[in-house]
């Protein structure tokens, strides 16, 4: 679902109430737009019934951040 908001002469938005619960926005600069991502107060309680896993959240912010070290390392590479 699209919308359409006003921004001021600060530069700032007003979200609409169904995305007002975020605490944070992801903004993504897409050339002549942006695209926001609500970030959720509480990510973790948002998310845990998506995937199901047996490993600890030690265990995969561990394996998230070998994974990220590899990815920036591979960019720098090239």
């Amino acid at each position: 679902m699209g919308y359409v908001v006003k921004v001021d002469n600060r530069g700032r938005i007003k979200l609409p109430k169904n995305l007002a619960n975020a605490d944070s926005v992801i903004i993504i600069d897409a050339g002549t737009f942006f695209i926001g991502i609500p970030i959720p107060k509480d990510p973790l309680a948002e998310t845990s019934d998506i995937i199901e896993t047996k490993l600890s959240i030690k265990e995969l912010k561990e394996i998230a951040e070998k994974e990220a070290e590899n990815d920036a390392l591979g960019r720098h590479s090239k």
